[in-house]
């Protein structure tokens, strides 16, 4: 199991070298001139000499080359910069707006599996049923809506028809937590959505395929309830292909999380995101970018050392 773990530790940190190299030549192939886009209200743009100063101080004059191992020394010693709109360091802004998103990623999953995985398994114990084509049908439309379509649709049904939930906007929980909770519900269960679709379809094919196997047939002729045949000897083998959906999902939130905080006006980290993109905030776009990365390394790192435990099978790999 070390030897696994080992090598899965080396390919990560293979690909976020990789993912590090690649974020910062995208960042520096945005089109346009970042201090006159982001610093247009800051300084006089028509001094040159000032224009040339301020690139100067944020390191922007220096060869393409120097310029990435400048950065790269900075991240590993944990300085991130400073944002060109607002000049606050890009750690502080990324510790203010953490927490945000991360209530998201939770409220998120939990839409997810509590509404995915039941109706999967459901679906699988009524195979071919009218319940079983109407979930489906369910979880393909679920997939398949976009999420800035949801949300807005979500706000108008919500906010504007029947006026139960706050079209956009978030509170603190200590200044109100009732309309914390609120502000939350929509913007959640929009990014669960397309998640709990997809865990839905995934679960219903591997719990279907595992109730085909020759030990869980042999488990039913000895007689054995059906509740204890789904959970003590088909519940751990369907878990392999969930944990795959769990990382792919992961990844869907994170650039949910871009669309969403964006239309709901959540100051989270992909509303921070975007508004570096608009302003070409480059320290932010890198730092955003990576996090991303590295968030999405982490939880499949995670998930591969999960499988090795599931089964051992996948150590020999």
């Amino acid at each position: 199991m070390h030897k696994y773990i080992a090598k899965r530790l080396l390919y990560s940190l293979i690909i976020l070298l990789l993912v590090i190299l690649i974020v910062f030549i995208v960042v520096r192939l945005i089109p346009g001139d970042p201090i006159r886009a982001t610093m247009q209200q800051n300084i006089d743009l028509t001094d040159q000499k000032i224009v040339e100063e301020v690139r100067s101080q944020y390191g922007l004059n220096k060869p393409i080359h120097i310029q990435f191992c400048d950065w790269l020394w900075d991240l590993l010693r944990g300085n991130w910069g400073r944002s060109l709109q607002t000049g606050d360091t890009v750690l502080s802004m990324f510790w203010q707006r953490f927490p945000i998103t991360l209530e998201l990623f939770a409220g998120a999953t939990f839409w997810a599996w509590i509404i995915g995985f039941p109706l999967g398994v459901l679906s699988a114990l009524k195979k071919n049923s009218f319940i079983d084509v109407s979930l489906t049908s369910i979880a393909l439309i679920g997939v398949s809506i976009p999420s800035f379509w949801e949300g807005i649709l979500f706000i108008y049904l919500f906010s504007v028809y029947f006026r139960i939930l706050p079209p956009s906007g978030f509170s603190h929980f200590f200044e109100d937590p009732w309309l914390h909770f609120e502000s939350l519900i929509m913007p959640t269960f929009v990014m669960g959505t397309h998640t709990a679709s997809l865990l839905g379809r995934y679960v219903r094919s591997s719990l279907l395929e595992v109730l085909n196997q020759d030990y869980i047939r042999t488990a039913v002729a000895k007689g054995l309830p059906r509740r204890v045949v789904i959970q003590k000897h088909a519940g751990r083998p369907t878990m392999v292909p969930v944990a795959t959906v769990i990382s792919l999902s992961w990844g869907h939130f994170l650039a949910g999380a871009f669309l969403v905080e964006y239309i709901f006006a959540i100051p989270g980290l992909g509303r921070m995101g975007v508004e570096a993109i608009f302003a070409r905030d480059f320290p932010v776009i890198q730092a955003t970018l990576m996090m991303v990365a590295v968030n999405v390394l982490l939880v499949n790192l995670a998930v591969d050392i999960f499988y090795g435990f599931l089964d051992p099978r996948i150590r020999l790999y």
